[in-house]
């Protein structure tokens, strides 16, 4: 029975009473409350089972409209820009910072909002995040491209997720963390490695022999938390207790429908709001949707749902994709 290494030696740990990443029976990767995978029968049921909006999906055309701001490269100051789904440019403290670059299609998924800037601009990158090893996140084409584009950059990852890495840029500089590790990073940059309610397949056999996980980003007295993929569950309160002061939250709103299906993965709009209020955030920029259909909810229904929400709400921050966002 495979029994996986639950935290790195090498960094230090910032929950005093953690004792590594829990695992299950068969010593692989799990989740703090529950499991977020499905069984092949499961997934087969979705595909095969009754879909009651698929006639409104059908009639949904609903999709961003192609933007490119040039304001953040026009600026030195901190901030972010969407490229869209997962993936997000960061400036803090001068550093750029690149998030699960899905920069394509998604396998044979079409992307269906237009990356904002080429992907050659993507030099000069000083860290890059890879939240967990699913398609949707980890793409081999644009992380080899963007590893060749930045061959020093250390790329900040799950346990066991360098291997993966390795098949793609043998040389590229990895950073292994569990939950509530620090990564090794410059003194003008902290990049935490934190819990998520999620899983990690990338084959037929390696079911969470990968860990998945949330991300959270301090320089210059601003705190960002990048949620990549999660369910609605209790970590978001318990990372509130270690960051109580988060100025952005960026949290996952589409890839919910069906519920019995996905609720363990992803969050509804309206959980994601939850989350954003258990992080205690200053503001909630709403990401995972727009760019991928994942999932049997109307296209545009995430949008529709978080859109009426801002509406009396005005933390929640609605970007496009190639909106730029000053910290």
């Amino acid at each position: 029975m495979p029994i996986f290494p639950t935290s790195n030696p090498t960094l230090k740990t910032i929950h005093p009473t953690w004792s590594g990443n829990p695992l299950d029976a068969e010593g692989r990767y799990r989740n703090l409350t529950q499991k977020s995978e499905r069984t092949y029968r499961e997934a087969l049921r979705w595909q095969l089972g009754e879909k009651p909006q698929k006639a409104e999906k059908k009639m949904d055309t609903w999709q961003f409209a192609p933007r490119t701001d040039p304001a953040f490269w026009e600026s030195d100051a901190d901030g972010l820009v969407w490229l869209g789904h997962a993936s997000f440019l960061f400036r803090l403290a001068g550093k750029l910072i690149l998030t699960d670059p899905v920069l394509g299609n998604c396998g044979p998924i079409r992307r269906r909002s237009v990356l904002p800037f080429p992907v050659d601009r993507l030099r000069g990158l000083d860290y890059i995040l890879l939240s967990h090893n699913h398609r949707d996140h980890a793409d081999r084409a644009s992380m080899k491209q963007v590893i060749a584009q930045n061959p020093q950059t250390p790329v900040l990852t799950g346990l066991r997720t360098g291997n993966l890495l390795r098949s793609w840029a043998p040389a590229a500089n990895i950073q292994e963390a569990g939950w509530w590790q620090q990564y090794e990073t410059g003194p003008e940059l902290e990049i935490y490695y934190l819990p998520a309610m999620h899983w990690a397949r990338r084959g037929l056999t390696d079911l969470n022999e990968m860990l998945w996980g949330s991300y959270m980003l301090r320089a210059n007295d601003k705190t960002v938390f990048f949620g990549a993929d999660s369910g609605y569950d209790v970590h978001f309160h318990e990372i509130s207790q270690y960051f109580p002061d988060i100025d952005v939250a960026l949290l996952g709103i589409g890839a919910y429908s069906p519920q019995w299906f996905m609720k363990p993965s992803h969050t509804t709009p309206e959980e994601a709001v939850q989350a954003f209020r258990d992080l205690g955030a200053a503001a909630f920029v709403p990401m995972h949707y727009g760019t991928f259909d994942l999932s049997d909810e109307p296209f545009g229904e995430p949008y529709r749902r978080i859109q009426q929400v801002a509406q009396t709400d005005s933390k929640i921050k609605i970007l496009q994709p190639g909106s730029f966002l000053m910290l």
